[in-house]
């Protein structure tokens, strides 16, 4: 099977599953500049994605209490805009720290379909010291009071699905931080790095299925055929519905 009949199994796969798609919401990293996700979010675009960039004070280095607030005045703007109930979101390195802050101490769960981060500290970093001048640095810190308050938060477990990617070559985030204990995991290698992951087409791949629903805990990802194309219902994590 060529590339050209593989997309177009997957095309016909979605329509008979009535896939039901949310607008994203993209949440830079520490000191991203906005043209770095550019060729991220072109890709989600190209696959039907309404994908827009949030704006953070001093590139993301400040509070990740306040980023967050901000996070969610901007999804309860994404919600009206394009009249849905709920948002995805992205977040990549610190992005996804802040994602997580928003979705379980400020109740978004209640208006996010699913959550992806990619490079994300889920324990922390200690290359966080390195920008220890900036609130934003300290809090990525190991045993900074934010991150422990998240990973001892039952609230990180609630219904919505999570997937973390991470890169076995990560400079900045370890395998071991990379890890989230209530949610998916996906793992690329070299030569992508921390920075390089929004430039994985792998990596945006799996973000596309995972965002449809069609990713199975047991298998990792579905493999698409004409035969299994009826079965898109039922091939959501274990006791999740997908949405609509």
């Amino acid at each position: 099977m060529d590339i050209d009949d593989e997309t177009l199994l997957y095309r016909k796969a979605r329509e008979r599953a009535a896939i039901e798609r949310f607008p994203i919401i993209y949440v830079p990293g520490y000191g991203a500049p906005p043209f770095h996700s550019r060729y991220f979010r072109s890709r989600l675009e190209v696959e039907g994605f309404d994908v827009f960039q949030i704006e953070l004070p001093k590139f993301q280095t400040g509070d990740i209490v306040k980023s967050a607030t901000i996070l969610g005045d901007e999804v309860q703007r994404a919600r009206e805009r394009y009249q849905t109930d709920k948002v995805s979101l992205i977040g990549h390195s610190l992005g996804g720290i802040i994602s997580r802050y928003y979705l379980q101490q400020l109740g978004g769960w209640k208006y996010v379909h699913r959550a992806v981060y990619l490079a994300t500290p889920q324990k922390g970093v200690y290359v966080a010291a390195l920008g220890v001048a900036t609130k934003a640095a300290r809090q990525l810190m190991p045993n900074s009071k934010l991150i422990t308050d998240l990973n001892n938060d039952p609230a990180r477990c609630r219904t919505i699905k999570c997937l973390s990617i991470i890169s076995n070559f990560d400079e900045v985030v370890s395998r071991q931080s990379g890890i989230l204990d209530c949610g998916y995991n996906k793992a690329v290698n070299w030569p992508v790095g921390h920075w390089g992951l929004v430039f994985s087409n792998k990596a945006i791949g799996w973000i596309v299925d995972f965002l449809d629903g069609l990713f199975d805990i047991r298998e990792g990802f579905v493999s698409i055929t004409e035969d299994r194309a009826r079965e898109f219902e039922d091939i959501c994590a274990p006791g999740v519905k997908r949405a609509g």
